[in-house]
């Protein structure tokens, strides 16, 4: 008995490890573009991401491991994207350095399928803990992150050398945009839950940080960001006007009489505001639409277009093309060979060339097993919505799968998915 409680005692402190060192990978990221800011050559983001990884690796091999369909899949996944890495390494010729940037880019990765892995062998601890909180906690520490330096007048604007948006000590433009999209995904559903349960302190806190992410999602000011959030906002305007199934008619009055008052003032005072807080972007828009000649492919894709028909003509014409179009260029190779044309930023394309047709197959078939998973019925939730988003904006945007703190936030999505599904 002593023994058992020990064991359970362990998995509890590993638990809270995961869920503790998950929650501050928003400040780790302000602390590594503030060391970065100040010319302190400390890597604080790359050895986190080492020992969250390192973490995440001796955890599941330590662990009993389920003989399913799902462990089949992620195994297998890993195995071939490691032997794809090793491939490329020896019939490309890769040197030292090309080898240790690679093997980064694989490290981000694979963060998003060791995740839900971690989730899915404990899945009846997490289920008992709040892992929906998590989101919010992360929420809250990325909206401080941001708005504080603000405040304090500190950090950089979104785009170099122009006055459009500001990102604060966050260095990644697309990466900060998707962390707050998400952000207010998860902070919106909360918040409607929290109008349901009639818990008024919670609805609250909730919608002060609803506030917030709308706010930080103006000030960075990428499009997508921003189109984003307003739709969220509208539509949580028109769930409050039409009532969240409360039974309390003095509340219901009393969050139409609000709903209206906002939607007023967006109306009035709002709309100016928001085009002030934008100008910058709607400026760098209007500069670079006559720059491509009206060209809205072009614009709205911001030049992705081009880069994808010149990367995909270096993909077909690479003198190694018999073995690359099966097994991929690589990541440092493409970036040596072809320069700004050896990534798209644009997920699927990027691994399709650098991983060739058995990536692209092999993440593929995982996504369409967590879509699966995510939308059968009576098991859709806020995470199948999210899943969603995440592609979206991983097939137009990019800066997803290869991304650390991107990857990371899918990875705890589809382990929100895993959770959902019961055995």
């Amino acid at each position: 008995r002593k023994k058992k409680k020990r064991m359970k005692s362990k998995q509890q402190s590993h638990h809270r490890f995961f869920l503790g060192i998950v929650a501050i990978f928003p400040i780790i990221d302000v602390l590594n573009g503030l060391f970065l800011s100040l010319g302190i050559p400390f890597p604080v983001g790359v050895f986190y991401r080492l020992l969250f990884f390192l973490f995440l690796v001796i955890m599941i091999v330590t662990e009993k491991i389920p003989l399913s369909y799902y462990t089949y899949l992620t195994y297998g996944f890993i195995a071939v994207t490691l032997t794809l890495f090793l491939l490329q390494a020896l019939f490309l010729e890769y040197s030292w350095q090309w080898v240790i940037e690679d093997l980064s880019v694989y490290i981000k990765y694979l963060l998003w399928v060791l995740i839900p892995y971690y989730v899915y062998q404990r899945k009846n601890d997490f289920s008992k803990l709040h892992y929906d909180s998590l989101f919010i906690v992360i929420s809250v520490c990325f909206t401080l992150g941001l708005l504080i330096p603000y405040f304090l007048g500190l950090g950089y604007q979104t785009y170099d050398n122009s006055d459009a948006g500001y990102k604060g000590y966050f260095f990644a433009n697309n990466d900060t945009s998707f962390a707050f999209i998400v952000s207010i995904t998860f902070t919106v559903q909360a918040l409607i839950v929290s109008i349901k349960e009639q818990t008024h302190k919670f609805s609250l806190f909730l919608a002060s940080l609803f506030a917030g992410n709308f706010v930080c999602l103006v000030l960075v000011g990428t499009k997508t960001g921003v189109f984003y959030g307003v739709g969220v906002l509208f539509y949580l305007l028109i769930r409050l006007v039409l009532g969240i199934e409360r039974k309390a008619f003095l509340q219901q009055l009393f969050i139409w009489f609000m709903s209206f008052i906002t939607i007023a003032w967006l109306l009035i005072q709002g709309l100016p505001l928001l085009i002030q807080a934008v100008e910058g972007t709607y400026l760098r828009m209007v500069y670079f639409y006559h720059l491509f000649d009206g060209d809205l492919i072009r614009l709205f894709s911001s030049s992705r277009s081009d880069f994808l028909i010149g990367g995909m003509n270096a993909f077909l014409n690479d003198e190694a093309r018999h073995f690359t179009m099966i097994f991929g260029q690589g990541f440092e190779y493409r970036l040596a060979h072809f320069d700004r044309l050896g990534l798209i930023e644009m997920d699927f394309f990027d691994t399709l060339f650098g991983q060739g047709l058995l990536g692209i197959a092999l993440l593929l078939l995982m996504l369409v097993y967590f879509v699966y998973l995510a939308f059968q019925p009576r098991k859709r939730s806020v995470y199948s919505f999210a899943l969603i988003v995440v592609l979206f904006y991983s097939f137009f945007a990019g800066h997803v799968l290869y991304s650390a703190l991107s990857s990371t936030f899918l990875g705890l999505i589809c382990g929100g998915i895993i959770l959902t599904e019961k055995e």
